[in-house]
């Protein structure tokens, strides 16, 4: 059977994979493609049509495939994965010189939401065969608004831990060409462009770090500020809370706070935010 040429799947020999345990990857972008958990996936074993088989990587990242048993597949390029399923069949003795082919049917989504002063806030999708950047996100949600803050535009991202990344940038600078560098997204990132509001950053050790913004018929203090962010994860170093503020001089002076003896004692000590006020919760020593 001839093979479409959008599908770009290689042949692999187990004889070849066991003279050199790993082959020279393909310069093919399609063989270098990471599978990804809900990819829909074809594999075929050259003259062996009852190994056929057509299924989705699970979101633990196994496949299940005819006579062998299950693997993780999740995280491998196409070109390893057609030579560790052409080895498992013949390491597991079904198959003498199995050659595999592996091809995607179906892209598993990948995405990133880009929220706030854009025109169109909501999911930007990643193609599966290029990056996305920031601007490029932006751009794809309508560009900012008008009232847009483009120098303090904040990506939030997951890490493989779970722990949540915050991260400011400037926009601006990058759209202007002015020294800024545009950054790659990742899927589940969070880009959101705020607006012009007196706000203060809250980071570190909360459930929902990001920006709060301060009511225009109120102040907000401290511990508002922690609450409004999610309050603190269960690491939360809550004695030594950190407040950064910038003077009319733009010297940046620290402060460290107990937040847990405010919420004890009295509200009365609680403290006043300012615009640009950073609030870091580290995590406690263990």
């Amino acid at each position: 059977m001839k093979w479409p040429a959008f599908i770009c799947s290689a042949w692999l020999t187990a004889a070849s994979i066991l003279t050199a345990q790993t082959a020279a990857p393909s310069n093919n972008g399609t063989q270098n493609y990471v599978l990804r958990p809900s990819d829909y996936i074809q594999i075929d074993v050259f003259q062996e049509a009852d190994l056929h088989r057509r299924t989705r990587i699970e979101a633990d990242g196994m496949v299940h495939l005819v006579l062998i048993k299950p693997f993780r597949i999740a995280g491998m390029t196409i070109a390893s994965a057609q030579q560790e399923i052409a080895r498992r069949y013949y390491t597991e003795d079904f198959l003498q010189s199995p050659e595999v082919a592996v091809s995607v049917l179906e892209f598993s989504p990948r995405k990133v939401s880009v929220l706030g002063e854009v025109l169109r806030p909501g999911f930007v999708m990643i193609a599966p065969d290029r990056k996305l950047m920031l601007v490029e996100a932006i751009t794809s949600a309508g560009g900012f608004t008008a009232l847009a803050q483009k120098k303090e535009v904040q990506l939030k991202r997951t890490d493989h831990l779970g722990s949540i990344k915050v991260y400011t940038v400037n926009a601006q600078d990058i759209t202007r060409g002015a020294g800024g560098r545009d950054i790659e997204l990742k899927d589940g990132d969070i880009v959101t462009v705020p607006d012009h509001r007196s706000k203060v950053n809250v980071l570190g050790q909360v459930n929902r770090p990001g920006f709060v913004p301060i009511p225009s018929d109120r102040k907000l203090t401290l511990v508002e500020a922690i609450s409004a962010a999610g309050g603190f994860t269960r690491l939360a170093r809550r004695t030594k809370v950190q407040l950064k503020r910038t003077d009319k001089q733009g010297r940046t002076q620290t402060l460290e706070v107990d937040v847990d003896s405010i919420m004890r004692e009295s509200k009365t000590r609680d403290i006043e935010l300012r615009d640009g006020d950073i609030i870091n919760i580290p995590e406690r020593l263990t």
